[in-house]
């Protein structure tokens, strides 16, 4: 897996935050605090049952529904069910994109590396909190994808390459397995690194003269 390069220490190195970005970067904090007291409570990863009845709707619709629905989990604090969503909605979109013969990389092709981007970013901040619950969403996602037909755009236009797909996330899932403490190490190295530098800016920001964040504003 890539090496993960967090957003806050972007931007601590090349610009001064602006009040906007203070929320944004308060809210990282957030999700460390609340994966760890979900961690605490060492429950086995699990999805409300409102996302699988809303899940079965979304089959029905264009793949950007899936991340539009995990953004909006997530700012209620149902980190799993937006895992859950954003993953099935990266195998809807790479399965749709691949096989559908209207396809354009200008259309759906940049607005799903878009999706996945946006989404992603804080979706993975707090699965990286714990490996395990890491696996266990990617497993929860990849069954669901290989016993529940894409109704929007079935499997049947091509199964062979629909089944790739699912195929491609098993080897993902056998990476984090097979690399569990090494990805733990890594992912904690980043935490510290990601907390240390939101401090750091967040600090320098506060103790902007109020007419410094003014003009900070303006620039935004």
């Amino acid at each position: 897996m890539t090496k993960f390069i967090t957003v806050s220490i972007i931007l601590f190195l090349t610009v001064q935050v602006c009040s906007g970005q203070v929320e944004e970067l308060q809210l990282y904090k957030n999700v460390y605090k609340t994966a760890d007291s979900l961690n605490k409570l060492g429950l086995p990863f699990s999805i409300d049952s409102t996302t699988k009845i809303a899940v079965k709707k979304i089959d029905k619709e264009h793949p950007a529904k899936y991340f539009e629905r995990a953004a909006g989990l997530f700012k209620t604090n149902q980190f799993n069910d937006a895992a859950f969503l954003y993953y099935l909605g990266i195998l809807r979109y790479r399965f749709y994109n691949s096989v559908n013969p209207d396809y354009q990389a200008s259309g759906d092709g940049a607005l799903a590396a878009a999706l996945q981007y946006v989404a992603g970013e804080t979706i993975n901040l707090y699965l990286k909190n714990n490996v395990e619950n890491f696996i266990s969403a990617l497993k929860f996602t990849t069954d669901y994808y290989k016993n529940n037909d894409y109704t929007f755009y079935s499997k049947q236009n091509n199964l062979e390459k629909y089944n790739k797909l699912f195929d491609n996330f098993s080897s993902l899932i056998n990476d984090l397995e097979t690399n569990k403490s090494k990805y733990k190490k890594e992912w904690d190295e980043e935490r510290n690194l990601m907390v240390t530098n939101i401090d750091k800016a967040i600090e320098e920001y506060n103790k902007m003269a109020p007419e410094e964040k003014a003009k900070l504003k303006k620039k935004k």
